[in-house]
């Protein structure tokens, strides 16, 4: 690392051992873009060298990591540049044309807005509780639990209109 104080390169050294995997999942879950995610994450983690912040513990580094990685995923996603870029996935609907399972499912989650990913990912891949997830994106605890249901049903109607899951799943 070279251009950081012994104690900076230590502790971003050991932040990035704990959580470099989390950020770049929910860089990627945002961006829906490898090279994206990897943009991100390097900004992430730059930031988090320059940053002045005392932080209290390692939940706090985390979760700062969390904010800033969904901050700089959004202002990603809604860039000039990536909108004239990006190329627009085709898929087939229908029964007829029934899509493989595990492309369709993360398909679908790409189709969700992004809030909706967030929570998805934090609760299922991160292993988060509501009430984390309200303290790491400052919302309130219900609010996220009523988000995390809302987002569980967009997702399940996508997957059913795919025809990926029944009535009854």
């Amino acid at each position: 690392m070279g251009a950081f104080s012994a104690e900076t390169e230590a502790f971003l050294r050991q932040a990035m051992e704990r959580h470099s995997a989390m950020v770049y999942r929910l860089a990627y879950a945002r961006t829906r873009n490898a090279a994206d995610a990897q943009d991100v994450y390097q900004e992430a983690f730059l930031r988090l060298a320059l940053c002045k912040r005392e932080f209290a513990d390692d939940e706090h580094v985390k979760a700062w990591l969390i904010r800033t990685t969904a901050h700089l995923s959004v202002h990603v996603v809604a860039s000039a540049w990536r909108r004239r870029v990006t190329l627009v996935e085709y898929l087939p609907r229908g029964r007829e044309s029934a899509p493989e399972e595990p492309s369709f499912v993360l398909h679908a989650l790409r189709q969700l807005p992004p809030g909706d990913r967030t929570v998805l990912h934090l609760y299922y891949f991160e292993g988060m509780r509501a009430e984390d997830m309200a303290r790491v994106l400052g919302k309130s605890a219900p609010g996220v639990r009523m988000r995390l249901t809302r987002a569980r049903r967009r997702f399940k109607a996508l997957l059913m209109e795919g025809g990926i899951l029944d009535e009854e799943d």
